[in-house]
């Protein structure tokens, strides 16, 4: 294998980040703009044929968002997890 080949897999690995990162982000306008689309009163079913989905998915879409975010650990204040992990007397 040549350095020529480990560049082209580099590159290629790189590229495929950045594609679905851009696809996370294309996702997430999308949701955000159905949501307000559906807060200013749009149907279900308009909003569904705009963007070329069915009702229902337009409907897991909004799911979605209503779901709250996990915590990763770098959000954990470690003070208050120790509080609620210490043992009660």
């Amino acid at each position: 294998m040549t350095e020529d080949d480990l560049r082209r897999i580099a590159v290629a690995a790189a590229d495929k980040e950045a594609a679905a990162f851009e696809l996370d982000h294309a996702d997430l306008k999308l949701k955000e703009a159905v949501v307000v689309a559906l807060d200013h009163g749009t149907p279900t079913e308009v909003v569904a044929q705009v963007a070329d989905l069915d009702p229902e998915e337009i409907i897991g879409l909004v799911h979605d968002i209503e779901e709250p975010a996990l915590l990763t650990l770098d959000e954990v204040d470690p003070a208050t997890a120790r509080e609620s992990v210490a043992p009660t007397m």
